[in-house]
């Protein structure tokens, strides 16, 4: 025979392979040979058991070693992941294991191994939109006209400001979740990610209540416009917006002449009521292509914003605040954030142009 067998070795082969090797002096690799159907260790193992012991393989029978997890600890950690979803955006097994009451000395891979038993996975909750080959033709051809048509200055000079919205989930405990690894959490792949996704127009996302802002960036100038809303984001909001502060905000504005401003397209900032709101107070909408948050410095100015709040969580050690005093920590975050490092983002506009026609269309560092 030729082909192995991962069977267990009957008790009369096993007595045969010992009297053969042990009392008629067969070699081990002639018994190999003869009994091709087990492999090498197996037969050799046999051979050397005593002749007349009749103990049979006994190891599938092992259930190994008790586990550290009883069945109360794990109905705690299972239970403590549904109700740390409901006040914390992303949380550790640490975190997890603090609010189960589990024994300090398990380890964290203990905890891992039992969530992964269960079905739950450490997974990324945000997904950058996936670009067609059009999507990078687009950016390419973007790209080429930016550098062709228009000056090196247009980005710092010619555009007024940078506008989007925004939105920070409520923490509880902000120390705690700046320690946390970014945009994962532990889910089950059924639960899919649509849960853990917010929009503007949401009030509610993955760790709760969500502060949502409309700010707005100029070359030199810094923030020239923060606002926090809780009204639903439509088209006829942003219009009513538009007309509120849009005619003060080109006044301290990088160029008020052009009244020339950037966002991305968002289908509510793009609305028929939003454009109309744009043209009767002659404000002018610099498109930028689909898919492309590398292209908005206002993008990079968020993600600064976040890291500065983490920081601000860890050193002074913020383990409690309410959802206004999480507002305003973050309104001020926003309206006292350097200048120079806004002015650094915008300056880097050009140079993008030139790495996107480098890459191909293909989404940059930034």
């Amino acid at each position: 025979m030729t082909g192995k067998t991962n069977q267990k070795m009957p008790l009369r082969i096993s007595v045969l392979i010992r009297y053969l090797h042990q009392h008629q002096g067969v070699k081990i690799c002639k018994l190999v040979k003869s009994f091709a159907k087990y492999s090498k260790s197996n037969v050799y193992r046999h051979a050397k058991l005593p002749i007349h012991s009749t103990k049979e393989d006994c190891r599938s029978q092992n259930k190994g070693r008790p586990l550290l997890l009883n069945e109360r600890d794990r109905r705690n950690i299972l239970r403590c992941i549904e109700k740390l979803r409901k006040t914390e955006a992303s949380f550790s097994v640490k975190r997890l294991k603090l609010e189960a009451c589990i024994n300090p000395n398990i380890s964290d891979l203990t905890v891992r191994r039992l969530l992964n038993r269960e079905g739950y996975r450490y997974r990324q909750t945000r997904k950058k939109g996936l670009m067609t080959e059009t999507d990078l033709k687009k950016r390419v051809a973007f790209a080429r006209i930016m550098k062709s048509s228009y000056p090196n200055t247009f980005w710092t000079e010619d555009v007024s400001f940078y506008i989007d919205g925004t939105s920070f989930v409520f923490k509880s405990n902000p120390c705690d979740q700046a320690r946390c690894s970014k945009s994962k959490a532990w889910r089950k792949r059924s639960e899919g990610l649509s849960p853990l996704c917010t929009a503007k127009g949401k009030k509610e996302g993955s760790g709760g209540k969500v502060a949502h802002f409309i700010v707005a960036i100029a070359y030199k100038k810094g923030v020239v416009l923060c606002e926090q809303y809780e009204e639903t984001f439509t088209g006829s909001y942003f219009a009513s917006f538009i007309k509120r502060h849009f005619p003060d905000t080109f006044l301290i504005s990088a160029n008020p002449n052009t009244k020339l401003f950037v966002q991305d397209g968002d289908p509510r900032q793009n609305s028929a009521p939003a454009r109309k709101a744009m043209t009767d107070i002659g404000a002018h909408c610099f498109s930028i292509p689909p898919r492309s948050p590398d292209i908005n410095p206002i993008e990079n100015f968020f993600h600064l914003i976040q890291k500065q709040l983490n920081r601000d969580a860890i050193q002074n050690k913020i383990t409690r605040q309410s959802f206004r005093q999480f507002s305003d920590r973050i309104k001020e975050t926003i309206m006292t954030y350097p200048k120079e490092t806004i002015d650094k983002t915008i300056e880097s506009m050009d140079r993008r142009m030139s790495l996107i026609i480098k890459s191909k269309g293909k989404r940059l560092k930034y």
